[in-house]
């Protein structure tokens, strides 16, 4: 009827007005529609009525705020209290179908309307009151003054769960409910309070005094424990460093011992390099004396060699001289003689120089003979002076190569060692053994490993060097750098 007002004359018009009218109901009313058709409840919506057949009336939405008070209402345990709490209600108008939509509750509604339409919002603000008065002393009976101070949520649901169904019978709902004021008239809560406070406080000291107390213990354990971590670092650190002086001094020690060792092996190698020039310088002296008296001897037979020859040419010559007179005696000529002559003279004269020859290839060999001496003297004390030199390098290269290094150089010995000892077996043509077991030939292998084993004992008697020391200290040094 309204969308076809526009095109109604203004006589239509008039005359429609005269038999009814629209209504508008906004969103916080609902107007109920009585008449021919029966009830109609119509919430934010216009409709048509007509003036004759049919009639509305209007009841508010709104919520309703209500005070609701309850003066010296006694408790469980019999205690007065006033309490004052504060609700709001309103007409349940909505409700939620199956498939989850919100629909307008017109059954609701229809109660609502059959207790309170036509009443004013005072009236109907009473009775919902009074429901919720009654209510709250009943729920005050069945409680203790410290559940409904203490837990005032608690004490405000069991109110609302109380009133709830009644309101429901009357078409409202209660929105929200908040206890807001809790007092007696006999001072219980506040001697309850003073109680609670002296409680509090109480707990308050004991607490303060517990912590403080706890405090100065933690502080003095963790002082004690300081205290006890400081002196076990300080008695380590000391005993760290006494140890690591020991050490020290130990390998001074050891090291003084080496030099000491090997100056005394030098002084010796030098001694036996002297002994030995000496000796060598001694037995070339005395063999050039001995070849000198032999090339003597031989010279001295030489010259007695000679002596026999001129004694041969004089005693040739005297014969020839006798032959001479005697062939002269006889009346050899004087020519014979005079040739004669010349042939002893000539045979004196060669005696003469095959004896100077003989004593120039003496002198000479004697000569020889002693500058070779010296030259083996020379080379002798020349050996001995550069192996003193190479023994006292040793020494130093030792001294600074350290307990490690001759280490070293005793282990790279050790095969060249083990094949000495075992290198008597290998001339052996053929062994026989007679035994029980079968084991004779692995106990000669086994004897010849434990005379192996014993190496390092022996290399520590004999040097002072622990070998297994050293080698377990070069292994642990440098990881690393061990190969197998």
């Amino acid at each position: 009827a309204c969308s076809s007002s526009d095109s109604l004359t203004s006589t239509q018009l008039t005359k429609l007005r005269t038999m009814g009218n629209i209504v508008i109901a906004s969103p916080n009313e609902c107007k109920v529609v009585s008449g021919c058709s029966g009830s109609h409840y119509r919430v934010g919506e216009s409709f048509w009525v007509w003036w004759f057949c049919t009639h509305y009336r209007t009841i508010g939405l709104n919520l309703i705020t209500l005070e609701v008070h309850s003066t010296d209402v006694e408790t469980s345990h019999g205690v007065k209290l006033t309490v004052k709490g504060i609700c709001q209600v309103k007409v349940k108008t909505t409700k939620t179908d199956e498939d989850g939509t919100i629909a307008t509750d017109h059954q609701n509604i229809r109660v609502a309307v059959q207790h309170f339409l036509g009443q004013p919002e005072s009236e109907i603000a009473e009775a919902l009151q009074l429901t919720m008065e009654g209510h709250q002393r009943q729920v005050l009976g069945t409680l203790t003054v410290e559940e409904i101070y203490k837990d005032r949520e608690a004490f405000a649901s069991k109110v609302m769960e109380g009133v709830m169904s009644d309101l429901h019978g009357m078409g409202y709902e209660i929105v929200s409910y908040t206890v807001i004021d809790v007092k007696d008239s006999n001072g219980y809560m506040e001697a309850l309070g003073a109680t609670q406070t002296a409680l509090v406080k109480r707990e308050a000291a004991e607490g303060v005094a517990r912590n403080t107390s706890e405090q100065r213990k933690k502080v003095a354990e963790y002082k004690a424990n300081a205290d006890i971590v400081e002196s076990q670092q300080s008695s380590a650190a000391t005993i760290e460093v006494n140890a690591r002086k020991a050490e020290a001094q130990i390998a001074v020690n050891m090291q003084k011992q080496q030099q000491s060792d090997s100056e005394k092996l030098l002084e010796l190698k030098k001694a036996q390099n002297a002994a030995e020039v000496n000796r060598e310088r001694e037995a070339a002296t005395a063999a050039g004396l001995i070849e000198k008296a032999k090339q003597q001897q031989q010279v001295r037979k030489e010259q007695t060699q000679q002596d026999v020859e001129e004694a041969l040419i004089k005693v040739k010559v005297a014969e020839q001289q006798a032959l001479q007179a005697q062939e002269e005696s006889k009346g050899v000529s004087l020519a014979e003689l005079v040739e004669k002559r010349n042939k002893a003279e000539a045979l004196k004269v060669e005696a003469h120089a095959q004896a100077e020859k003989i004593k120039y290839f003496a002198q000479a060999e004697a000569d020889k003979i002693k500058e070779i001496g010296n030259s083996e003297a020379g080379a002798i004390e020349a050996k001995g002076m550069a192996e003193a030199k190479v023994l006292k390098e040793k020494n130093q290269t030792f001294q600074y190569m350290g307990q490690a290094g001759l280490a070293s150089l005793i282990v790279e010995r050790l095969p060249e060692i083990a094949e000495n000892i075992a290198k008597p077996l290998a001339q052996t043509d053929k062994m026989v053994f007679i035994s029980q077991d079968s084991a004779t030939g692995s106990k000669i292998t086994n004897d010849i490993i434990k005379t192996i084993a014993t190496m390092p004992d022996a290399v520590e008697g004999l040097t002072g060097i622990d070998l297994k020391d050293a080698i377990s200290k070069a292994v642990t040094a440098n990881p690393g750098k061990i190969s197998m």
